[in-house]
């Protein structure tokens, strides 16, 4: 799936999608693990960053029910 970093910095093919904590922060973390030959390739990225638990899952939702009507589309991270 193609996904579109929060920050508008990165365009990548992410295979998996994965919400974490980081240590010394109170933010919450999407990861992806990109997929392909490119730049990215078999490396984590970080596609968002979100404020609470709640909103991170909000967002991992919204594109679960994006990618379900449009398998081929480019998500932006929101």
């Amino acid at each position: 799936m193609l996904v579109l970093t929060q920050s508008g910095e990165a365009l990548a093919e992410v295979v998996h999608v994965y919400l974490s904590e980081m240590v010394g922060s109170s933010d919450y973390y999407i990861f992806g693990t990109c997929a392909g030959h490119g730049m990215f390739s078999g490396s984590k990225l970080t596609l968002g960053v979100y404020k609470s638990k709640e909103e991170a899952k909000n967002q991992l939702s919204e594109m679960t029910g994006f990618f379900a009507e449009k398998p081929s589309g480019v998500y932006k991270m929101k």
